[in-house]
């Protein structure tokens, strides 16, 4: 039977114990007597490489993984909240984040140090396997410079240095960080397969190019938006990483990548398939637009829970919750236009859902969708007036208990597979698309002022194409996010193309960080559906479940307000500090150059 690469879990010896750098010094040195032999050839090579992508993203067995992920933004709201948006973070609480990241690193590294095989042996295959170990040791850095911003690049094996004199290495300026992983990937490209080699289930060429553009693009956003407080790089080089992105990207354009749309995509039915597709589906292979993606599969013990989580109305897998109203309130109607949330219409439950952005109806649940296609028992969600009698009526899971209870009316549709019965779920997992490379070029290209009518007609327009929304001249949208500073309508729909297409996979916290926006988050808690007694939502449950809808908190409007009691003043976040997490005590005690972040001093 063909096992996927990335089922493989590498077993070795002792010369492969994970430890952070804090722990060198508690370690046994690393006495194997074939590390200098067990990197020689092309099988112990992949068999190595293999190991390394267990650490990437994955979903769990019995959690909700990516998809619930953004409750550490304004895309979710949760009752167990996120505590650093609210500013509860302690100077310990990021010590799994460090040292995960420098494990994971040191595991890299190990594979440079001991890499042995022979020029005549060096093969196309193995010189790929190369440029995966250089993915991954960007992609790691990368993980570490979002959370930390200076930090100690690790680019060699430290457990040759492993006393404490030899641990003294102070952290570079982010700047510095960033142009290594972009160095880094540079190589990757150079030894990578490209993508139609392994279908996408292995590391790739085109994904080195996304990774750079998206390290770039973070990076000179930060320090644009971040170049006046405690947070600024040492010079603002803003611009060169925004042309970065846009090198990169060009490379990247090259590669004749498409997007899966209904003239690529022959499943599709529904003119909202082509991007519902690209979260439901057990295989990708033939997806171009999925640069590399996890596959699942129950006969090698490889699966998830997900879907069933999904189908049950779990958003957080920790306590009730729900996607927030702000975000949908984002997404544009279906002729370009932006909506005007105060709107009477949007107290009706339905009519939120309808002539919008067809992302809106793949990302959350509405009248007409199944949890679950054929499960036993399974209905449509159907909100209309249960005092009619109609049959069937499904409303959302607003008096459920534990973790299946809706805490904003919206459940999440994303990922939700339409040949789900029940059990294990193969559905696979995206972890990197081409949509993302073009709302990266989109950005950077307005950012340095050059984002015209070519550079939308290659980024923004055929995603909303594809979602079935006109494009039209952007117009300042004053019912926009606030981010605390002016945007051009311009910038606002790069914004918002980038939060919609991206919705619930992971991407809000970090851009929220490195557009500098804590004004979105400061005092501020969110808010649901409409709850009111005259509207459909209420009228939905039946006289029974309406008794039980009074413990559901609302503003003075009937709008849902699920964190009034929890959050009474918003969110607590410190912009003064918690943009970066604290480097953990015990590493400043062990290096003596390093120095704590702003604000955790």
């Amino acid at each position: 039977m063909k096992i996927s690469y990335l089922y493989i879990v590498l077993m070795v010896g002792v010369g492969i114990l994970f430890s952070s750098c804090s722990d060198f010094l508690d370690r046994e040195p690393i006495t194997v007597p074939s590390n200098e032999k067990f990197l020689s050839g092309e099988t112990q090579v992949r068999s190595y490489i293999n190991g390394l992508y267990t650490a990437l993203p994955s979903l769990g067995k019995f959690g909700m993984g990516v998809r619930g992920e953004e409750k550490n933004s304004d895309n979710i709201l949760s009752e167990i909240y996120d505590k650093r948006l609210n500013g509860e973070g302690t100077l310990f609480s990021s010590n799994e984040a460090w040292e995960t990241g420098y494990k994971n690193l040191r595991n890299v590294n190990y594979f440079f140090h001991y890499y042995q095989v022979p020029a005549a042996l060096e093969t196309d295959e193995v010189k790929s396997l190369k440029g995966e170990a250089y993915f991954l040791r960007a992609y790691w850095h990368f993980v570490q410079l979002k959370k930390f911003g200076n930090i100690p690049i690790m680019d060699g094996f430290w457990d040759e240095q492993a006393t404490i004199a030899g641990l003294q290495i102070p952290q570079k300026d982010r700047g510095e960080v960033a142009k290594f992983i972009l160095s880094d990937l540079d190589t990757a490209q150079g030894l990578l397969f490209k993508r139609n080699k392994y279908s996408g289930l292995r590391i790739c060429k085109e994904a080195a190019m996304l990774l750079a553009m998206q390290v770039a693009l973070y990076e000179g956003s930060w320090e644009k938006y971040h170049k006046n407080d405690a947070f600024a790089a040492a010079t603002d080089q803003s611009d060169y990483f925004f042309g970065e992105v846009i090198r990169w990207g060009d490379l990247l354009f090259q590669q004749g990548i498409e997007l899966n749309t209904k003239e690529t995509d022959k499943s599709v039915v529904s003119p909202g398939d082509a991007y519902g597709h690209l979260f439901n589906q057990k295989d990708y292979s033939n997806t171009p637009e999925v640069l590399f993606w996890k596959k699942y599969s129950v006969a090698e013990g490889v699966f998830h829970l997900l879907p069933s989580l999904l189908g049950g109305g779990v958003v957080d897998q920790d306590g009730p919750a729900g996607v927030s109203g702000d975000l949908v309130n984002t997404y544009l109607n279906a002729d370009g236009t932006p909506i005007d949330p105060k709107d009477d219409q949007f107290k009706n439950f339905n009519r939120t859902f309808e002539n919008r952005d067809l992302r809106l109806t793949e990302t959350i649940m509405s009248t007409g969708y199944k949890f679950k296609s054929t499960a036993k028992g399974s209905r449509p969600m159907n909100v209309q007036d249960a005092s009619t009698g109609a049959e069937n009526i499904v409303s959302p899971f607003l008096v459920s208990d534990g973790n299946a209870k809706n805490v904003t009316g919206y459940h999440i549709r994303l990922g939700v597979d339409t040949t789900y019965v029940s059990g294990d779920c193969e559905t696979g997992l995206v972890i990197m698309r081409y949509a993302d490379a073009l709302l990266c070029y989109a950005e950077a290209a307005a950012e340095l002022k050059k984002c015209d009518d070519k550079v939308l007609e290659k980024t923004l327009i055929p995603l909303r194409k594809r979602a079935n929304v006109e494009f039209v001249t952007p117009v300042l949208d004053p019912n926009f996010t606030d981010y605390g500073y002016t945007l051009t309508p311009l910038m606002q729909e790069i914004r918002r193309e980038r939060r919609v297409e991206l919705a619930l996979q992971g991407y809000r916290l970090d851009d929220l960080m490195r557009w500098a926006g804590a004004k979105v988050i400061v005092g501020k808690r969110g808010r649901g559906a409409y709850l009111g007694e005259d509207g459909i939502l209420y009228k939905s449950f039946d006289q029974k479940q309406q008794e039980a809808l009074a413990t559901v908190l609302v503003d003075g409007d009937g709008w849902m307000d699920p964190l009034q009691e929890l959050l009474p003043g918003g969110y607590q976040f410190n912009p003064s500090r918690d943009y970066l997490l604290p480097i953990p005590p015990s590493e400043l005690k062990l290096n003596r150059q390093m120095k704590q972040n702003p604000g955790w001093e």
